[in-house]
């Protein structure tokens, strides 16, 4: 669909008279995405370009090939730090994937003319999110403690090669590793309902437990409803109380 719409909105584009407006257009509303696929096509040639997918997450266009191969650039990449947004998100998916049950993004970093793209290969699983409320609902038990113990190992493991990430405050010992969106990025396998994997991590950062409970709360009415988030509470706090069990 997003595919589609830009598509349209880059030929339409072509008919703004003026040079400028119809430049600002591309960079501001489409995201200067004609240019990026253009440059991906360029740098990736081997790739099956006539049949990608195009997502809009929140701060990335996101290209994905037909074999399952992720390609991200910031939306505003002239402006906001790309490089140090992607290499601080691949720092972080590097370190929790040695002490997560589930799989993470595992990221490689391109520079290609000025843009900085993030790839990674796609994670097996469903969105969560998508799939009926009816069955989400049942299950949510198992997926609250999955999610409980994700979320207790990544807030209490020390993670000693992010130290410079660490907010230099009086009350660090309050602060953990926080996903900060997981609402809308938890993977299941739509068979046994348990989840494989964690996705989009470029909210990740060290913050307090109050935050990371409100991000699988948060946008999401539907996450909301399953009683997942009390579930995942449970379950942090059980491990948390009683941690050799």
């Amino acid at each position: 669909m997003w595919r589609t719409f830009f598509d349209i909105l880059y030929v339409l584009s072509c008919f703004i008279p003026v040079r400028a407006w119809r430049e600002w257009f591309r960079r501001e509303k489409l995201f200067d995405y004609h240019a990026k696929l253009v440059a991906l096509r360029h740098a990736f040639p081997r790739q099956n370009w006539r049949h990608f997918r195009l997502a809009k997450g929140g701060g990335s266009l996101v290209f994905i090939t037909p074999n399952g191969t992720i390609y991200k650039i910031r939306k505003f990449h002239l402006t906001d730090d790309s490089v140090t947004k992607f290499t601080n998100e691949k720092r972080i998916t590097d370190a929790v994937r040695s002490v997560l049950p589930v799989r993470v993004p595992n990221i490689k970093i391109h520079q290609i003319g000025i843009f900085t793209v993030y790839e990674t290969k796609f994670i097996p699983g469903k969105v969560l999110l998508t799939l009926p409320f009816k069955k989400v609902y049942e299950y949510r038990r198992q997926i609250g403690a999955e999610l409980g113990q994700i979320i207790y190992t990544m807030f209490n493991s020390k993670f000693p090669e992010l130290d410079d990430l660490r907010p230099k405050t009086g009350d660090s010992h309050d602060i953990g590793l926080t996903h900060g969106d997981m609402c809308s990025n938890i993977l299941v396998n739509p068979k046994t309902m348990k989840i494989t994997g964690i996705i989009d991590w470029e909210y990740a950062r060290f913050s307090s437990l109050k935050r990371e409970f409100f991000g699988i709360f948060r946008v999401r009415r539907k996450m909301r409803l399953t009683d997942i988030g009390p579930e995942a509470m449970w379950e942090y706090y059980r491990l948390r109380n009683n941690p050799n069990k």
